[in-house]
């Protein structure tokens, strides 16, 4: 589930729902990934319904995947919860679950495994593909979806385990974080992730009472803030991965330059909603083709959110409706979907997609 060029576990690839299609594009270049994979306007942001995760997530649960799939892979999981409650979905009961079935499968030294059905049974079946941002999405779910103000012994230990971890993968050369210790590569979107992590940790610290952890994660957020401009930001645009890549299409490089915006970490001489709008100028249409050949990046339409261009959510949904459940769909886009839908006053399209956007 990770770059193209690190074989494929054996049993990923004997899953009926491994396939190779570089993470969906969603780990913005391990540069080419072995992955997993299967078979109206907004009205004003008031909270959602649930996401509806029936089919992905069992009654233990786990969650899988693809539609009633046979892979469990915690970053998908989380990265599902996470996006849909920045939808503003209520995500409260399904994470619960999830994270109550994950807990106890973390490995003793903090980090993750994938996960395969065999015979009825799951059980371990891959280590994750990058440590660092399946790491980042735990430690936020943990301390957003904490069920007491403050976390269970259980959780905690989870926590320190997981952060401490996190903790060998930093670069101090560079400011940033690689995906695992033998991987010595950084990539823009863990480091984004790693980012939102600190920002949920000072957010907790804070809301528990503790002022000095408090500034502490939120020091640590800015400087690998700063750091992620100066590694990744080049000539105008962020760079998907320390490792230069000869491919400059649509992904990774062109919705690259989303993540940044969504975290609040900006762009260098502009205002995050002016840089969405000239991005959206150049590469609605495209994006919007995607899900008739490719993966719909719904992603892309969480930023459309964000920034109030209620047409470009709406327009997304309608395209991607059609494809649902296909061959590039995943719990991920299924639960930015229901999400948005829950939201949609009208469930068509505006008549016209990809006009000129002004925040």
């Amino acid at each position: 589930m990770r770059h193209k060029y690190f074989a494929v576990p054996p049993p990923l690839a004997a899953s009926a729902s491994y396939r190779s299609n570089g993470r969906m594009g969603l780990r913005l270049l391990r540069t080419g990934i072995a992955s997993i994979v299967s078979s109206c306007l907004l009205t004003a942001p008031t909270p959602a319904a649930e996401p509806l995760l029936l089919g992905y997530q069992r009654p233990d649960g786990a969650i899988t995947v693809l539609l009633h799939g046979d892979v469990v892979d915690p970053y998908f999981a989380a990265k599902a919860l996470i996006s849909a409650d920045a939808a503003h979905a209520d995500v409260r009961s399904a994470a619960l679950k999830w994270i109550e079935w994950l807990m106890p499968r973390q490995n003793a030294d903090g980090t993750f495994d994938r996960f395969c059905e065999r015979n009825g049974n799951i059980a371990s079946c891959a280590h994750a593909d990058a440590d660092d941002s399946a790491l980042a999405l735990w430690i936020e779910l943990l301390t957003r979806y904490s069920p007491s103000p403050k976390m269970p012994p259980n959780w905690q230990s989870s926590l320190d385990k997981s952060t401490a971890y996190l903790a060998r993968l930093y670069d101090p050369k560079t400011g940033v974080y690689q995906i695992s210790s033998t991987l010595h590569v950084a990539l823009l979107m863990d480091n984004v992730e790693v980012h939102d992590a600190m920002r949920t940790l000072s957010a907790y610290r804070a809301r528990i009472g503790d002022a000095r952890g408090a500034g502490k994660w939120r020091s640590q957020a800015d400087r690998l803030s700063s750091a992620i401009v100066k590694v990744f930001w080049s000539s105008g645009k962020y760079e998907p991965s320390t490792q230069h890549l000869a491919d400059q299409s649509f992904y990774p490089t062109a919705v690259a330059q989303i993540f940044p915006i969504l975290s609040d970490i900006g762009v260098p001489g502009h205002t995050s909603a002016a840089f969405y709008a000239t991005w959206m100028k150049q590469n609605c249409q495209a994006w919007l083709d995607l899900p008739a050949h490719d993966y719909p990046w719904g992603l892309v339409a969480l930023a459309s959110q964000k920034f109030g261009d209620k047409a470009a959510v709406s327009c997304w949904h309608a395209h991607s409706a059609p494809f649902r459940h296909g061959a590039h769909w995943n719990v991920l886009e299924e639960a930015l979907f229901t999400s948005f839908e829950a939201q949609l006053s009208d469930p068509l399209a505006p008549a016209q997609c990809c006009m000129p956007f002004s925040a």
